[in-house]
């Protein structure tokens, strides 16, 4: 069984992301959702609590603005952790390369950064961030936590770092890091997500930022790859407009 953990801070999206998941997964699952709306947007606590509730083999954490956009998700997503022991996180975007320096799990460009986010905005824009174009599963070092699919059993002895990380950023590349030294982590184009607001850069996400590459010094850099990129030569991801050429409602 799939457990799927959302930390929903408004009941509207709530009830259109519980509709989305009852009508695509295909597969056996539970929906455990934390309300958010009450207090500090705080994931990591938020998550850590609901994974001692979750029954699930495999636990998908997904953000409450975050809609899944293909039928019967869950089966291929099932098989991937049941047919390979060694696989500890799926997600649908990531990175083969971070920096001692650079926060940003994107900072490493083309063709380091694997796997698409599909981004639908309140003002009507609907446009694919194509960090990759090639189909099948990749190899990464962290995955964005938009949406990340972790194997239960990890956390027998892992959690997320909710001392370090007291908001809503770099928690999953974090984790990510914790559970490299235990499980293959990959990025899979078996899963497409529509999010309803874009990453915003602000003090916030700066400070945690920092915190992430203070507490990884040793850690850092991260690669999967033989190849050091090379900060000169940076090729930014694609942005596609899709308009006109995916379907913009919601499935639910």
């Amino acid at each position: 069984m799939i457990s799927i953990i959302s930390l929903c801070r408004h009941p509207e999206s709530n009830a259109v992301q519980k509709g989305n998941i009852a009508k695509t997964a295909g597969a056996a699952y539970e929906y455990l959702v934390i309300d958010g709306s009450k207090g500090p947007y705080r994931i990591a606590p938020a998550y850590n609590w609901a994974v001692k509730q979750a029954k699930g083999e495999v636990l998908v954490f997904i953000h409450d603005d975050c809609y899944f956009m293909n039928m019967n998700w869950g089966v291929p997503l099932a098989a991937k952790f049941a047919n390979d022991p060694l696989l500890g996180v799926a997600g649908v975007a990531g990175t083969q390369y971070l920096f001692a320096d650079k926060s940003s799990w994107t900072a490493a460009g083309r063709p380091f950064v694997k796997g698409r986010i599909v981004y639908h905005l309140q003002n009507g824009d609907f446009f694919g961030a194509f960090f990759s174009n090639e189909k099948g599963d990749h190899e990464v070092v962290a995955c964005d936590g938009c949406c990340m699919a972790v194997r239960a059993e990890l956390f027998k002895t892992l959690r997320f770092d909710e001392q370090t990380f007291q908001g809503a950023h770099f928690y999953d590349i974090d984790f990510c890091l914790q559970a490299r030294g235990m499980a293959r982590l990959i990025v899979t184009n078996d899963l497409t997500i529509k999010k309803r607001s874009q990453p915003v850069f602000d003090d916030e996400w700066q400070k945690a930022g920092e915190l992430f590459l203070q507490k990884h010094t040793e850690n850092l850099p991260a690669s999967c790859v033989d190849t050091v990129p090379d900060p000169a030569k940076f090729l930014s991801s694609q942005m596609v407009n899709l308009k006109g050429k995916y379907s913009m409602e919601t499935i639910c």
